[in-house]
Parts: C-alpha cells; sequence; structure tokens
C-alpha cells in the first residue's frame, strides 16, 4: 500500500507522538478480534476492558489507528438529538429517549475520559450552531425540535437572526438554533489517545495488518497478509470500509467529505467573534460543517463528494482533496475577511451513508460470532462512544440494554440501495442533482420539480432535509 495522503488532524498527531506499529507476523488467538482501529473499534475495545479485564482484546487496523474517518473527519462531538426524526419512530418513546440521553451523557463522558486518562484531544465543550444559509433552509429543524417536544426533551434553544449571526460572526446565518451539550475536539489525537489507553490496559493492536479474509466459523478466524486471529468473537468496526464486504454492499453508500483549514488567525478571528469551540453546520443536503481550533485555525468540510464504485472503497479518498478550491470558497462566502489568509491543509475522507438514514449493528447472518457496527451518516465522533458499548455487550455474547436496544437489527437489513451500476450512476444523478438545487437556493431561486424530486432522493445525513422536502 503506497503512503496515504494524511489529514492535517492525523499529520499533527503523528508529530507529536510518532506511531510505533506492530504488524501482525504471526498466527495467534484472542478472546475478541476486533477489525479496524477507529473510534469505534477502540471504544468497543475500551469497554470490554471495563466490563472484564481478563478479556483478550486484540485490534486489526489496515494502516494506523486514526487514519480513516475517525482521523478525517470535522471533530463535531455530537449527540443524535439531531436524529431525533430517525431514534424515536425506530426505538419507539421510552427506549429512544434512553438512547438520546445516552447518546448526549456521551458527548461529556468522552471529555471526562480525556481529562481522566490525560488525552490532549483539545476538547472544548461550548455547544453546536445548527443554521440556515438561505430562505429554503429555513425551519430545518421544526420537525426534529417538534418530536423532542413531544417527549419532553428540549436540547434546542431557538435564537435571533442576530444572535445567530454574533455567534457565529458570519452574516451569512439568516435563522439557527443551539444545542449546548456539543463539543469540538482534534479526532486525530484523540483516536491516538485511546489506542494509548487501550494498550496500557492489555490491548494488543496490529496497525497496517490489513484484513485480507474473514473466515466464518464457531471460531471466526481474521486473515492478514502475514498471519491470523483465531477469536471466539470478531467486530467488525470498519465504517465505510464495511462496503467491501458483500453483507453491506447494499445497505452502506461511502460518499466523500472534502476538508480545509486554514493557518492561524487567531487576532481575525477574535475580531469577527468567532473565537470559541462552537461547531456551526448549515442545512444543506450537503452539508457544511465548520469550526476553529485552540490555535486559531478555521476548518471547514463540505459533504457530497466522490462516489466509489462497486465497493471499492480501498484507497480511494487516501490522496489529496480534489474539491479544496471549492470547499476554500465556501471559506470565504462566509467569512470574507478571511479572503487572504492561506489554506495550510487539504483533505479527503469517506462518511457512510445508510440506506435508512440510520446506523446498522448486529451479527453476520451466517455466523452469528461476528458483530458489526458501522454507517453514522456524518454523526460518528460522539455516538461512537455508546456504540461501542453495543459492540462491547454483542461480543461478549451479553444480554442487556445494550445488546437488546432496536438499533441492533435482528437479521440483515431490510432497506436497500439499488444494486450496480445503477447505483453508482444514480448516485451521480442524485449528486448533480443536489449541487444544482444548491446553487439555485443559495442564489434564492426555486428548483425546478425534477431537480427537488432527485435531490430528495439522498441517504439520511448529518441533518435531515429541510421541511421544503415535505
Amino acid at each position: 500500500m503506497s503512503e496515504p495522503h494524511r489529514s492535517y488532524w492525523l499529520r499533527q498527531a503523528l508529530h507529536e507522538v510518532p506511531p510505533a506499529a506492530s504488524v501482525l507476523e504471526q498466527d495467534i488467538t484472542a478472546d475478541v478480534c476486533i477489525v479496524g482501529g477507529g473510534f469505534t473499534g477502540l471504544w468497543t475495545a475500551l469497554h470490554i476492558t471495563e466490563q472484564d479485564p481478563s478479556v483478550r482484546v486484540v485490534i486489526i487496523e489496515r494502516d494506523l489507528c486514526g487514519s480513516g474517518a475517525s482521523g478525517r473527519n470535522g471533530g463535531f462531538c455530537m449527540s443524535w438529538m439531531s436524529k431525533a426524526t430517525g431514534v424515536l419512530p425506530l426505538a419507539g418513546a421510552q427506549e429512544g429517549v434512553r438512547l438520546l440521553r445516552a447518546f448526549a451523557d456521551g458527548v461529556k463522558r468522552i471529555g471526562a475520559f480525556c481529562e481522566e486518562q490525560r488525552i490532549d484531544a483539545e476538547y472544548r465543550l461550548d455547544g453546536w450552531l445548527w443554521t440556515a444559509t438561505n430562505p429554503a433552509q429555513f425551519e430545518a429543524w421544526g420537525p426534529t425540535i417538534d418530536i423532542l417536544d413531544s417527549h419532553g426533551l428540549h436540547p434546542f434553544e431557538t435564537l435571533s437572526r442576530e444572535e445567530v449571526q454574533r455567534r457565529s460572526g458570519s452574516r451569512l446565518h439568516l435563522s439557527g438554533v443551539f444545542e449546548a451539550g456539543i463539543a469540538t475536539l482534534q479526532p486525530a489525537k484523540l483516536a491516538r489517545g485511546l489506542a494509548r489507553v487501550a494498550v496500557e490496559r492489555g490491548v494488543v493492536i496490529h496497525e497496517q495488518s490489513p484484513m485480507t479474509e474473514l473466515i466464518r466459523s464457531p471460531e471466526p478466524v481474521v486473515r492478514t497478509a502475514r498471519g491470523s486471529v483465531t477469536a471466539s468473537s470478531v467486530v467488525l468496526a470498519l465504517n465505510a470500509w464495511a462496503h467491501e464486504l458483500p453483507d453491506f454492499r447494499r445497505a452502506l453508500l461511502p460518499i466523500g467529505v472534502d476538508a480545509v483549514i486554514t493557518e492561524p488567525v487567531p487576532e481575525l478571528l477574535a475580531r469577527i467573534g468567532y473565537n470559541d469551540g462552537m461547531a456551526i453546520s448549515d442545512s444543506r443536503l450537503g452539508v457544511d460543517y465548520y469550526r476553529t481550533t485552540p490555535d486559531g485555525r478555521l476548518s471547514l468540510g463540505k459533504g457530497g463528494g466522490k462516489i466509489p464504485f462497486a465497493g471499492r472503497v480501498g484507497d480511494r479518498f487516501d490522496t489529496k482533496s480534489e474539491r479544496s478550491r471549492e470547499v476554500r470558497d465556501r471559506i470565504v462566502r462566509l467569512y470574507p475577511e478571511l479572503e487572504s489568509v492561506p489554506i495550510a491543509a487539504a483533505w479527503q475522507g469517506p462518511a457512510s451513508r445508510t440506506a435508512s438514514g440510520m446506523p446498522y449493528f448486529g451479527r453476520l447472518h451466517d455466523c452469528p460470532r461476528i458483530a458489526y457496527g458501522h454507517g453514522y451518516n456524518g454523526n460518528g465522533v460522539g455516538p461512537s462512544y455508546t456504540g461501542g458499548r453495543i459492540l462491547a455487550s454483542l461480543a461478549l455474547d451479553r444480554k442487556d440494554e445494550w445488546s437488546e436496544t432496536p438499533l441492533v437489527l435482528r437479521d440483515k437489513p431490510t432497506v436497500f440501495l439499488p444494486p450496480e451500476p445503477v447505483r453508482y450512476l444514480g448516485s451521480k444523478v442524485i449528486r448533480a442533482a443536489v449541487r444544482r438545487r444548491t446553487r439555485l437556493e443559495d442564489a434564492g431561486a426555486s428548483p425546478d420539480g425534477i431537480t427537488r424530486a432527485l435531490s430528495a432522493m439522498v441517504p439520511g445525513g448529518l441533518t435531515p432535509p429541510p421541511t421544503q422536502d415535505g
């Protein structure tokens, strides 16, 4: 595998603490083998060690821990309150409320864990601003707030236009709501810190050891190029790379996200009025999301990037961003004061979208000793903490509130994406429609009916589409 293009976050984390990769070069055994060294895999391992320190856990990672989506995202450590329209109908009132509260609590638990374990992940609990940047996005959050209110949950504060603009530092924001219990952090530093703590607790991590074969047997075997792990249970924590397995190819769509980060300009951000750790995103289908860093940089990510064909994720996202100019132009549109500020780095990565808009947890139908969890739909940094709880219970074969939650599928996913090549070609048509719709709405024009219909077919993402979609 050629040397991949690293995100700014991961390069910074590796500069401070260089990796000491241990490649798997022999056949070994374990109680639990976790495939994937991102947030989901690492939190699963840590939850297992908390429940039973005697369990032998091995993590197999294709590259480095934090090199996948966990080290390329925007560092939004969010709850799932914005997904209430999906969670509550799926789980029911009582269990849905419990899950939403658990995911919200997970955000604070991540901050506490960083403090306890001396992980300098730049965690800042300064909230999230969910905004509209054109009139078509007005009240995009309305259905979410309505269903939360009906279940006695009130995490969002509605702000005036003046307050939204004051807090964000941008006059492009026309309205918005604020959720206080959201943090931003340096995602790669968190991932590398979690890996360090896992090793300290006895977890064995083999990096640069991609899985080459998964043998589905009563004692599953994970093979790599130079060794293998035979385990009582296997956990697949692959996120977008799960798309490479036939089991998930029609239930999961990897789609590119591109991001840039500026050089430090703390004085300029202070003058604008946006110099805390608040996360901001708009309500377009190809969501824009942005935040500042403690050293005074502005980072912006943009959804709706390239789509791989026929499950071939591989290293297709391990290159420089192909949309860095477009992403930078969005920064300038939001913050004209930053027009002359140089871009320090640009990168891309895959986000995983599911046909249902909700993540999938469960066991392989033909091999129940293999569990899986993926498909956070662009919102996995915070929820992966609770996702790890679910997978830990599945791996340990425990019957509790996590293994029995409705988020765990009892059979194969039943909501499917179209087969190839229809999916690939259709995705390109839908993506073009989304971009066309966004351009028209930003210009104050109304999209035609075909554009509206095609753009409404996009799988679930970070936020629900505007209410005008019906």
